[in-house]
């Protein structure tokens, strides 16, 4: 009869506890000598080997029959998709290592040195090489142009070989530098263009991913990967607007079935306007008009309606070295101010009280006709009653606050709006503003805000009666 699980197991605590001895306690009550006891001494030990049968035999089962819940949607996630950020990764570190190499090679070759040239040279080689393997073994099935510029690199690394081979001095004279220099100019060259090939075939992959996904989990794990590859990475920014990344964001944020992922396809829009490329794309496929539906549709989430708040505060930063006016922001204007607004007043929290307010500070340098519309849906009361609701703390809400303030207080109705809400007292206190900032950016925001409180109070101040009050709030600061 074969052994049970439970069996064998009782059989090798058997063995372990004939060498041990244990305390008078743990023995029977009419033992008064320490001696090795059998198993059913002791009442835990016992119990868990009756358990342990049934425990195990119920393991197994789960084990042979059990399926896991996410499995059919991981399957259909293609291998490249799941692979392509790390992959990216790995392809520009070690592009990048190659790219040194050659600049090393460069300055050897330009002094002479050229014990070290032929060594430099193989290394180089031999981790090109090594890279294309991996490159063939991630992705098998690159596009035609992809695996000529393969060979292109081969041949130009064989040529490099060939001439760092042929050093040496003949007749006296000292080997030729230039054609090796040549060689390995276009052999850089070969390689850049082979790796930005290889960079855009992987977010060729990842863009289809989001476009063309059969599944909720699919393009999920799609944008996620567009988002961590564009990073902080604008070159990779411009390679995902180049194969139509934007084009296929605002397709989903158009779907009335896609509301479980507009939100993270809104911020992969974001990340991508950092470059002026993603700007233009926003405006050929009319991406202003989408933002605004999404911001005034009242069935929209705040989650979502503020990542549209972030979009509107990055494409009309005036910070981006490429500010500039984008087409659609005029006939939209009312409508998207309104929509801000109303995000701030109902904000649940500072950060989204944020970007609202960012938003609507930077439309406000977009046209004259932003303040009247500001105007009419009192922004100065909203935005300081909700400051003062969510009890701000942060330099940069408050740098945004006394943006619109100071824009807004050229306005006659925006300035008697400022005066009822207690206005004058928060911008005072914003002029003294001194906290104990310890980064650099939060020590210029700092400055940003005492500069801007200035500007309103000096606009406010043009009524005599309002400079009285400024003045009393000051000397009892």
């Amino acid at each position: 009869m074969a052994a049970t699980p439970g069996s064998n197991v009782q059989q090798k605590i058997a063995e372990v506890l004939e060498g041990m001895t244990f305390p008078a306690y743990m023995n029977n009550e009419e033992s008064t000598k320490i001696s090795t006891p059998v198993l059913t001494d002791i009442d835990s030990v016992r119990q868990w080997l009756e358990d342990l049968r049934w425990m195990t035999e119920t393991e197994c089962m789960t084990v042979l029959q059990g399926k896991s819940i996410q499995a059919e949607d991981g399957d259909s996630l293609p291998s490249p998709v799941r692979n392509t950020k790390e992959h990216i990764k790995m392809v520009k570190k070690r592009a990048h290592i190659i790219t040194a190499e050659c600049a090393k090679l460069f300055h050897k070759l330009d002094k002479e040195r050229w014990k070290k040239v032929h060594s430099n040279a193989l290394r180089i080689t031999c981790t090109i090489r090594s890279l294309l393997h991996d490159i063939s073994a991630h992705s098998p099935n690159l596009a035609i142009d992809v695996f000529q510029q393969q060979q292109v690199v081969m041949e130009e690394c064989a040529q490099l070989i060939k001439h760092v081979e042929s050093i040496g001095e003949i007749n006296g004279e000292k080997p030729q530098k230039l054609p090796m220099v040549h060689s390995l100019t276009c052999l850089g060259q070969a390689f850049t263009r082979l790796i930005d090939k290889v960079l855009a075939h992987e977010v060729r992959t990842i863009v289809e991913g989001v476009a063309d996904s059969p599944s909720a989990y699919c393009i999920k794990a799609s944008i996620t990967s567009l988002v961590g590859v564009a990073q902080g990475e604008p070159q990779m920014c411009h390679l995902i607007v180049k194969e139509g990344g934007v084009r296929a964001l605002f397709t989903i944020c158009r779907q009335d079935t896609a509301n479980f992922v507009k939100s993270q396809a809104l911020r992969a829009v974001a990340t991508l306007c950092s470059v002026p490329e993603a700007i233009a794309e926003v405006e050929k496929v009319d991406g202003v008009g989408c933002l605004t539906d999404i911001l005034c549709d009242p069935l929209t989430t705040e989650a979502t309606r503020t990542e549209v708040a972030g979009v509107l505060a990055q494409i009309t930063s005036p910070m981006l070295d490429h500010y500039r006016h984008v087409s659609g922001f005029i006939e939209n204007m009312e409508d998207l101010l309104r929509g801000l607004i109303g995000l701030c007043e109902t904000a649940t929290s500072p950060e989204v009280f944020l970007l609202g307010s960012a938003a609507i500070a930077n439309i406000t340098f977009l046209d004259s006709m932003a303040s009247e519309f500001l105007a009419r849906y009192q922004v100065a009361r909203v935005l300081i009653t909700s400051s003062v609701r969510l009890k701000v703390s942060s330099i940069f809400i408050k740098d945004q606050l006394c943006t619109v303030l100071a824009n807004v207080a050229m306005l006659e109705q925006c300035r008697e709006d400022i005066i009822k809400c207690n206005g004058l007292t928060v911008l005072v206190g914003f002029l003294h503003e001194k906290p104990p900032y310890n980064k650099q950016t939060e020590r210029v925001a700092c400055e940003r805000v005492q500069q801007k409180a200035a500007i309103a109070l000096a606009r406010l101040c043009k009524d005599v009666n309002t400079a009285g009050v400024v003045k009393q709030l000051r000397s009892g600061v």
